[in-house]
């Protein structure tokens, strides 16, 4: 078995503690990919770097291409490419987020960390649209009632409703770029707009679309999710409408966490093993 890591997702980058993975309290992504790692290769996997780019073939013969020209052959592929996230553009750059995302107070995930902004002013940074950011804001507002939505990018206006429940919450919309982030390490205290205004607060959300890393499933014939965004599953087993192909983690219609994305994984590659001794007897 070939394991193929593009390493660039926000384990290796943008999360430092992980409070949802049982028996290992705010453990560090870095550290949680570090054990993985090591387990994988005791256990007799091959882990390789790469950016695969090309994905063809059927059940028993399946071919990956690399962006580099590398290629592997396999008779199961298991798709767990994960979700493309849209941070917030800094003076158009969106890099410099990557200084505070997952390292203190800027979130993205509430089903993961609305509760760690107990209390607390916080800001809604809403990428795409008011619409969006509005139904973060509504959903946050069950763990404070000081929060601002700051609108900073292109997309749906909040609807009547939506506009309605902000006001009777106190909800403030702001619309505006953002022209620096202002913190120090690990800690956002401040984004300052290209307008001159500061919002100043003790936490900050990002309202963003989490669209599913599809392209190799569609090159596979994998039927899509009634979204669009992410691949369909046959079954809960991981299965797809494509035989020998798996998919498992965020590239899956579901919650983003990592327990989860794990728990898929594993249930994937129980699959695969009977499908694969199934052949091996027939």
């Amino acid at each position: 078995m070939i394991v193929l890591d593009r390493r660039s997702g926000p384990l290796f980058f943008t999360i430092e503690e992980l409070h949802n993975v049982p028996g290992m309290p705010a453990v560090k992504g870095t550290d949680l990919q570090r054990r993985l790692k090591s387990q994988a290769e005791a256990m007799g996997a091959e882990l390789a770097r790469a950016d695969v780019a090309s994905a063809e073939g059927a059940a028993g013969d399946f071919t990956l291409r690399g962006a580099d020209g590398a290629s592997w052959r396999g008779k199961t592929v298991l798709l767990a490419t994960g979700v493309a996230r849209y941070h917030p553009t800094v003076d158009g750059d969106f890099r410099p987020c990557f200084k505070y995302a997952g390292k203190g107070n800027l979130y993205y995930c509430p089903d993961c960390e609305a509760p760690l902004i107990a209390g607390k002013p916080t800001v809604v940074i809403a990428t795409a649209g008011a619409r969006g950011g509005a139904g973060m804001a509504l959903g946050l507002s069950r763990y404070t009632d000081d929060l601002t939505i700051l609108v900073s990018g292109p997309g749906a206006a909040a609807s009547a409703s939506q506009i309605e429940r902000l006001e009777a919450k106190g909800i403030e919309l702001v619309a505006g770029e953002i022209k620096r982030l202002v913190g120090r390490p690990g800690r956002l205290e401040a984004v300052r707009l290209a307008d001159g205004k500061t919002l100043e607060a003790d936490a900050f959300f990002v309202s963003s679309p989490a669209r599913g890393r599809t392209d190799l499933a569609r090159q596979l014939e994998v039927e899509e999710a009634p979204t669009g965004h992410h691949a369909q599953p046959a079954s809960q087993r991981g299965d797809t409408n494509v035989p020998g192909v798996w998919i498992a983690g965020d590239l899956r219609p579901m919650t983003q966490q990592v327990a989860v994305a794990m728990g898929t994984g594993n249930i994937a590659a129980v699959m695969i093993d009977q499908y694969l001794r199934r052949r091996d007897v027939a």
